[in-house]
C-alpha cells in the first residue's frame, strides 16, 4: 500500500513537471511570435529638395518607411493639417510636390501605425520681375519691378555696384504688388544692381540681379544739354577750372576739357567723346609733384598744364601753352613781380601778367592752342587768367617741370 501510493505520488510529479514545462514552452513561443513585431516597428524618414522656393514653384517632399513594404499610406501634413495622401514603392520610398502660397511647415505620417516623422520649415520667396530704362551716364536709371503674389507688400531695397563698388542705394515698398525706383547711375559703362524684397508677411527675403549700361551723347563746341552741366560738375570734382555751371558747350568749355585731355594722356581735340567718359569714370584728382603748406604753382612742359596747388592738393589746373623752342625755363622760382597790363617786347600789352623769371611770365592770352607756341612765356585762356592772378602773390613759388 505504502508503494503503491509512492508510485501515485511519482506519477503526479511527473505530470505537473510536464505541465509547466509545457506553459513555459508555450510562453517562449508567444514571445517569439511577438519579438520581430516590436523589433521592426515602423520608422519614417524624409526631407525637401529645396528648402526655399519661389511663389509658384512646387516644393518636393521625398523619403522612405521602414520596414519596407510596396501601398503603404502616407499622409503629408501641411501646417497642422492632411492636404494629401502618399503611396510608398516596394522599396518604401514615396514622394509628394505641392504648391504652397506661403512659408509654413510640412510633416508626414504613415496612416497604418501612426508613425509621424519631424517638422519641416521652408520658406516661398516672392516672384519679381525687373526692367530698367533710361539709363544715362551719371543721371538716373528707372528701375520698375512687379512682384508676385500682390499680397507681397514688404519693401524692396536696390543697391547699385559700378566698378566693384556701391554707388548708391533707393528703398521703397511695394504696393499692389508693383514698385518702381530712380537708381543713381554716377559713372560710365556697365552697372550691377542688387535687388532684396525683405522677408514679410510668410515671405522669405528674396534677392535677384540686374545688369545695365549707361549711354552718353559725344560732346563738342555747340553742344547744349543737361550732359553739358554735368560734364562741368565732374571737371569741377577732379579740380579743372570751369566758366561756371552752363548747358552751353562754349569755346571756354572746351579749354577746361583741354586741360582734362591733357591731364590724362587722352587726344587732344576739344571734343568729349568716347575715351573721355570712359577716363572721366575713374578719374581721380591729380596729385602734384610739389607738397608745401600755403599756396604755390605748379607747369608741367610735358602736359602743358598749369596747377594751383595749396596745402598739397590742387585748387583749379588749366590749359597752357608754354614757349615753342622749349625755351621756357624749368626749375624753381618765384614771381617777381604782378600787374593787370605790361608791355611785351614784341609789341601791345600782355593781362594778368606775373614774371616767375626774368622776361618769363604767366599771362592772359586770346590764343592758347594744345601745343607749345609761346615765345617763352606761359599762356593762359583770357577767361581764366585773372582767376590764377587772384590766387597768386609776389613771391610765390612758381615750378616749372
Amino acid at each position: 500500500m505504502h508503494g503503491a501510493a509512492r508510485c501515485r505520488q511519482d506519477r503526479m510529479w511527473w505530470v505537473r513537471t510536464a505541465a509547466g514545462g509545457l506553459g513555459v514552452l508555450l510562453l517562449l513561443i508567444v514571445w517569439l511570435l511577438a519579438a520581430p513585431t516590436a523589433r521592426a516597428a515602423t520608422v519614417i524618414d524624409y526631407q525637401l529638395v529645396k528648402g526655399t522656393v519661389v511663389y509658384g514653384k512646387q516644393v518636393e517632399l521625398r523619403g522612405t518607411v521602414v520596414p519596407a513594404a510596396a501601398d503603404q499610406q502616407v499622409a503629408i501634413v501641411l501646417n497642422g493639417a492632411d492636404i494629401a495622401t502618399a503611396v510608398t514603392a516596394a522599396d518604401g520610398s514615396f514622394s509628394y510636390s505641392f504648391t504652397p502660397k506661403a512659408g509654413g511647415v510640412v510633416a508626414a505620417r504613415v496612416v497604418a501605425d501612426g508613425s509621424v516623422g519631424p517638422d519641416l520649415a521652408f520658406g516661398v520667396q516672392p516672384r519679381i520681375v525687373t526692367r530698367v530704362t533710361g539709363a544715362k551716364a551719371y543721371f538716373k536709371a528707372k528701375l520698375r519691378v512687379v512682384v508676385a503674389p500682390r499680397q507681397y507688400t514688404g519693401k524692396i531695397v536696390a543697391a547699385v555696384i559700378h566698378n566693384g563698388k556701391e554707388v548708391g542705394r533707393t528703398v521703397r515698398w511695394v504696393r499692389n504688388g508693383k514698385a518702381r525706383l530712380s537708381l543713381p547711375a554716377p559713372g560710365v559703362g556697365r552697372f550691377k544692381v542688387k535687388i532684396t524684397l525683405l522677408a514679410r508677411g510668410g515671405f522669405s527675403e528674396r534677392t535677384v540681379y540686374r545688369r545695365f549700361k549707361t549711354t552718353f551723347r559725344t560732346l563738342r563746341v555747340g553742344s547744349r544739354g543737361p550732359d553739358v552741366k554735368l560734364l562741368l560738375k565732374e571737371l569741377r570734382r577732379l579740380r579743372f577750372r570751369t566758366p561756371g555751371l552752363t548747358t552751353y558747350y562754349s569755346s571756354s568749355v572746351a579749354d577746361a576739357v583741354m586741360a582734362f585731355q591733357k591731364a590724362y594722356g587722352l587726344p587732344r581735340t576739344y571734343v568729349f567723346g568716347p575715351r573721355d567718359w570712359r577716363k572721366l569714370d575713374k578719374a581721380t584728382v591729380l596729385t602734384p609733384r610739389h607738397s608745401s603748406t600755403g599756396t604755390h604753382i605748379e607747369i608741367s612742359k610735358p602736359k602743358q598744364i598749369l596747377m594751383v596747388v595749396r596745402n598739397g592738393s590742387p585748387l583749379g589746373i588749366i590749359h597752357v601753352s608754354t614757349g615753342a623752342t622749349g625755351n621756357t625755363p624749368v626749375g624753381s622760382h618765384r614771381i617777381l613781380w604782378k600787374a593787370y597790363s605790361a608791355p611785351t617786347p614784341y609789341g601791345g600789352l600782355l593781362y594778368w601778367d606775373m614774371e616767375f623769371y626774368p622776361s618769363f611770365a604767366m599771362h592772359a592770352y586770346p590764343s592758347v592752342p594744345p601745343y607749345p607756341a609761346s615765345h617763352g612765356c606761359v599762356r593762359q585762356p583770357n577767361w581764366v587768367a585773372p582767376w590764377t592772378y587772384s590766387m597768386s602773390y609776389v613771391g610765390e613759388a612758381v615750378y616749372v617741370y
